[in-house]
């Protein structure tokens, strides 16, 4: 079988051809998409603009979603505490910006609150607990509530109208709404 000679238009690769081996690899000039520098760029510039903006905005934005945050996992950790310390723990709303953590002793048949709360917190300024006042939640050493007639939705509400609620469940689990 004879090999037909190349004639006509169409170059001759060599081996060796450094251009040629690298002509299928070659990018076009209409192809689309960002280059790395171009991506880093925006990045950059719009980390500017969000460090010019973050200040800027009220400290009260966030504080009510903070409060209900930490009102929740205080919650969760007061019911943790119950279960991994064998005490019973309770966690009561004081006023209507203030709650606390209070460990529970064991004396003469009866649970009993200890003097000292075990934590204190108050709530930001412009949050305040709108239901739920004076109410609290005391947890076993399984994690159950004492009273689960006691399970209800602590309101925190701020100085713009907004609110958010926190349930609790007889169970003993600890939901936001």
């Amino acid at each position: 079988m004879q090999r037909k000679p190349r004639t006509g238009t169409q170059p001759t690769r060599r081996v060796g051809d450094a251009e040629a081996s690298l002509r299928p690899f070659r990018t076009h000039k209409n192809e689309r998409g960002l280059t790395l520098m171009e991506l880093i760029a925006s990045m950059a510039i719009f980390a500017v603009v969000l460090g010019i903006a973050i200040p800027q905005m009220p400290p009260s934005a966030f504080a009510l979603w903070g409060a209900q945050t930490q009102v929740l996992a205080d919650l969760r950790r007061t019911r943790a505490d119950a279960l991994t310390k064998g005490d019973h723990f309770r966690l009561q709303v004081d006023d209507a910006t203030h709650y606390s953590e209070v460990r529970m002793t064991f004396a003469a048949g009866v649970w009993t609150p200890n003097a000292a709360p075990e934590v204190s917190r108050a709530l930001p300024s412009g949050v305040s607990f709108t239901a739920g006042v004076g109410a609290n939640f005391e947890f076993n050493t399984r994690g159950l509530m004492v009273n689960p007639s006691a399970a209800q939705t602590l309101n925190l509400a701020d100085t713009h109208g907004h609110y958010h609620d926190i349930t609790v469940w007889p169970s003993g689990q600890v939901a936001p709404l």
